[in-house]
């Protein structure tokens, strides 16, 4: 009985901390980028080391559009949109993507202070000024 009694409640400590996660999750910070006529709408985002933030992107444009940050320290908790484009074999440590006229999220925690700069990876968008930067206190 006592084996039942430590089963039980091992049980219900991993459902509490599943049930915290979840909240925690649900309390991000959010962040819309809107984009349109191939331009980022936002070129500076501060944001804090630790926190977690979900990162909308609101393509407003006739094209695909992304936000890319190659070397970057995160934590990603969700991305509703997955790449859906030719990324030229690039990896980005934090990335999401929007068709036109869509949005895409992605849930992250920057774990390192620094500015880092994001850019849309779309051929040609990053030389058309397609920048900015974020910068993690």
């Amino acid at each position: 009985m006592k084996t039942f009694g430590k089963i039980a409640i091992a049980v219900a400590s991993v459902a509490l901390l599943a049930g915290c996660s979840a909240k925690a999750n649900t309390q991000a910070a959010a962040i819309t980028v809107k984009i349109e006529k191939t331009a980022f709408g936002t070129k500076e985002i501060a944001v804090e080391k630790g926190k977690t933030y979900q990162l909308v992107l609101d393509n407003k444009d006739v094209q695909l559009h992304d936000f890319s940050i190659d070397k970057i320290d995160v934590k990603l908790e969700h991305a509703a949109a997955e790449h859906g484009h030719d990324m030229g074999g690039k990896n980005p440590d934090l990335h999401v993507s929007a068709d036109s006229g869509k949005t895409g999220t992605v849930t992250f925690t920057a774990a390192r202070e620094g500015t880092y700069t994001f850019y849309c990876m779309v051929e040609g968008h990053k030389d058309l000024g397609m920048t900015g930067k974020l910068v993690v206190k």
